[in-house]
């Protein structure tokens, strides 16, 4: 975006201080207009006030009120990103967001009156958002940079961005101030739900802070990820979390920062005799999607009648697979080279959805009163061997996945393949009668991220691994299908599981992207005198299926996990439920909702500096409120001044409250008065 001021709007605080708001309009090519400041609060700031200290996120509206007879209706729009707005004194930004779009009401009958302009915070705007992603195709993303994106994406002026050093892998690397945000990782396709409906960045950014048990607030001109319970080092970014220095968290009296008005009261906010912390797992489910081809769109019809057998062909394009096509010749087709066969698509090498049926006529008249259709894949390989002349498909793709399968970390299961197979040796796919012996085998790829699997196990390796399916033929007779062999053991625990099964490695999840990709059947080694495999076949019923291990938990893969813990059994009320749609790892099955630490799951192996362990984040904020709303809590609002060394990180005392330490929880500041309607709440 390229913002330029369109309007300047400059007053003087009753205590001298200079101020000038700065209204910027995005592709503003012309000068700035100079406006007049009403003189009653020209500027105010409201910050969110949510009692519960937890909140995740604590962000501010403002008003401007500006004097005049000029409408300034050019300032209504539909962007919340059209007019960006910035208080600055002394040339540095103390506030900075949007003017709210769509909104638009004012008084109609003085010649002169107050204009009133509504703003939201720049991180507000994250709300009307959607999440996108950065590369091609969805791919694991660390919370580091989901954060940057964040606060990028929000466009404000903010001067810092502080973040609190609380966590690291490990008590040893904390030592060396480590940056495990940078090596949390979780797949972006949590952020978009079944439909691939985006979330909102306010959202993402909402369940960052929960996870981390943080809150975002924007303050004065920066933007803070205040911990709460950590009174020891911040880090100091600049915007783009790039270059940072330490700071600590100062504490104050609210006696010596001065009153600013006497409108002060006090709450004894309440106690709750239960938490609990849902875990909202997002189940990958089915990972292999299935072609309906009821749903399909008819390529061409054919019908072939060879003595009194008809086999009658109905060909589609798919939805699910994406499908190679060859010429006769072995060249590889492009999709509208592809509509050349038509009419005759039994000559096309390669693969095609079909609907068949087989029949015979019987005095003339079909024998059948309805189709019978099968669901096939039909495959030529290759071309019947006339002279020394024939073309046959080997080492080229034939079938694989037309959109990307889930990104995910796989741990705790294993994937089946299924199928069964028709080979045929006549050279126009029609079936044949015979008895078969021996078996046919088919080359696969199958990978998660940068690992393929090369028939016995997982190997990170920059070439393609290829492993091989077999279909036993004996013992088939009339050109029937042949299962895949199955090779499930009575030993591994995926009850129900059948096919060529590919156990995922334990103990070690594989991230990234699933791909499959099949190829030509080829005919058993060293046996092409006792049978060839034909010119062509056809694929029944192919299904790949996830299984999760049934020997871990009874934790289902579509179960939420809850957390929970008593508080004070003498209260009445239980704390609302807090969920976490980013969570740990518990033997959860495979979810997107789970966080990598490197190369293996997080679980409960997140050192932070509160408790010098190691916890999970759920059951950490569950520590947290156990330590906050176990007992009762004292709530301030006092009118002091508009201290700028007073930030969300402060920490306020009150001589009149001997022994307690309180925090911000919101306020007003009005800065032409220079009050700050400061409220507060106890720390335990």
């Amino acid at each position: 975006m390229n913002y330029e001021t369109i309007y300047i709007i400059p007053f003087t605080s009753i205590d001298g201080y200079k101020y000038e708001v700065e209204i910027q309009k995005d592709g503003y090519t012309g000068d700035a207009v100079c406006l007049t400041a009403s003189g009653d609060e020209p500027f105010t700031v409201s910050i969110d006030d949510e009692r519960f200290i937890y909140t995740p996120t604590r962000l501010s509206t403002a008003t401007i009120r500006i004097a005049g007879s000029d409408y300034l209706q050019q300032l209504f729009s539909v962007n919340y990103q059209q007019y960006r707005v910035t208080l600055l004194r002394d040339s540095v930004p103390v506030w900075c967001g949007f003017t709210k779009p769509e909104l638009y009401t004012q008084d109609y009958t003085s010649e002169t009156f107050v204009l009133e302009i509504e703003c939201i915070s720049a991180m507000s705007v994250l709300e009307f958002i959607d999440y996108t992603i950065e590369g091609e195709s969805k791919e694991f993303v660390s919370i580091w940079r989901l954060l940057q994106r964040c606060i990028s994406t929000a466009s404000g002026r903010y001067n810092s961005v502080y973040i609190p050093y609380v966590y690291s892998s490990s008590k040893e690397a904390y030592s060396v101030s480590e940056n495990v945000l940078a090596d949390m990782t979780i797949s972006e396709q949590n952020f978009f739900d079944e439909d691939d409906k985006p979330m909102k960045l306010k959202e993402v950014l909402e369940e960052i802070c929960k996870f981390l048990n943080w809150t975002c607030v924007d303050w004065k001109g920066d933007l803070f990820f205040v911990d709460i319970d950590h009174s020891g080092i911040y880090h100091k970014y600049d915007v783009a979390l790039v270059t940072k220095v330490d700071v600590s968290v100062n504490t104050f009296l609210v006696q010596n920062i001065g009153f600013a008005g006497s409108e002060h009261s006090l709450d004894i906010l309440p106690g709750y005799n239960k938490v609990s912390v849902k875990c909202s797992n997002y189940p990958v489910g089915q990972i292999f999607p299935d072609e309906d081809l009821d749903k399909l769109k008819l390529y061409t019809s054919q019908d072939k009648q060879s003595g009194d057998k008809v086999t009658a062909k109905r060909f589609y394009y798919p939805n699910v697979y994406r499908l190679f096509h060859y010429s006769p010749q072995g060249a590889a087709l492009s999709d509208e080279q592809f509509e050349g066969y038509k009419n005759n698509p039994d000559s096309l090498m390669g693969s095609i959805i079909i609907k068949r049926c087989e029949y015979k006529i019987v005095n003339g008249e079909p024998d059948i009163s309805n189709y019978n259709w099968e669901n096939l894949i039909q495959v030529r390989r290759g071309t019947q061997k006339t002279g020394s002349n024939y073309t046959w498909l080997s080492r080229v793709p034939i079938l694989t996945f037309k959109s990307q399968l889930p990104v995910a970390a796989y741990l705790d299961g294993a994937v089946a393949i299924s199928c069964s197979v028709q080979v045929t040796e006549n050279n126009d796919l029609s079936t044949d009668d015979k008895k078969r012996n021996g078996y046919v085998r088919a080359l696969c790829e199958f990978s998660i991220g940068d690992y393929y699997y090369n028939g016995s196990e997982f190997v990170n390796n920059s070439r393609i691994e290829l492993f091989e399916i077999k279909f036993p033929l004996a013992d088939i007779a009339g050109g029937g299908f042949a299962s895949i062999e199955n090779t499930k053991k009575l030993s591994q625990p995926y009850d129900g599981l059948t096919g060529y099964v590919i156990e995922l490695p334990k103990g070690k999840p594989l991230t990234g992207e699933v791909r499959f990709c099949m190829y030509p059947l080829q005919p058993q080694p060293g046996n092409y005198t006792q049978f060839f495999a034909g010119v062509g076949y056809y694929i029944k019923d192919l299904k790949m299926e996830y299984k999760r291990r049934n020997d871990l938990d009874d934790l289902t893969d579509n179960s939420d996990r809850t957390y929970e813990n008593v508080l004070n059994e003498n209260y009445i009320n239980e704390l609302d439920e807090i969920e976490f749609k980013i969570s740990s790892y518990n033997n959860d099955g495979t979810c997107y909702s789970k966080v990598m630490l490197g190369n293996d799951y997080l679980r409960d192996n997140l050192y932070n500096c509160l408790l010098d362990k190691n916890i999970r984040p759920e059951e950490l904020l569950i520590t947290r409120c156990i330590n906050q709303y176990k007992a009762t809590k004292i709530g301030l609002t006092q009118i002091i001044k508009n201290v700028y060394d007073i930030t969300p990180l402060t920490r306020l005392t009150d001589r009149f409250m001997i022994g307690k330490v309180f925090v911000i929880a919101g306020g007003d500041i009005d800065y032409y008065a220079n009050s700050f309607r400061c409220k507060m709440i106890e720390l335990q």
